[in-house]
């Protein structure tokens, strides 16, 4: 829970940006925050959990036998509320004039 929560606070975050700017170093700050923080949550987490920091990676685990379906269950609720979490926080911290989370019209 606690992976998938920084993983999606940081890559929301990143993703909450002015509507009016077109430049690219939006697109590039957004693919950078999500590749950077994965791979540093896998990193430092995976020894915790198997790095389970997605819902896909622990039915890929799930389907190959590596894990039990009661595990896969537990590990996938907690994921959803990780992100219900990160969400829930982004949307609290983000600045007021801002309405909606990302950079899409």
């Amino acid at each position: 829970m606690l992976g998938m929560t920084l993983f999606i606070f940081l890559s929301i975050a990143a993703a909450v940006g002015n509507v009016n700017n077109q430049n690219p170093d939006q697109e590039v700050k957004v693919a950078l925050a999500f590749g950077l923080s994965i791979a540093t949550l896998a990193q430092s987490l995976g020894h915790i959990s198997g790095a389970h920091l997605n819902p896909a990676v622990t039915v890929g685990l799930l389907v190959s036998c590596q894990i039990s379906a009661i595990r896969a269950v537990f590990y996938i609720l907690a994921q959803m509320f990780g992100s219900v979490l990160a969400s829930s926080m982004v949307m609290m911290v983000r600045p007021q004039n801002i309405t909606s989370l990302g950079v899409n019209k």
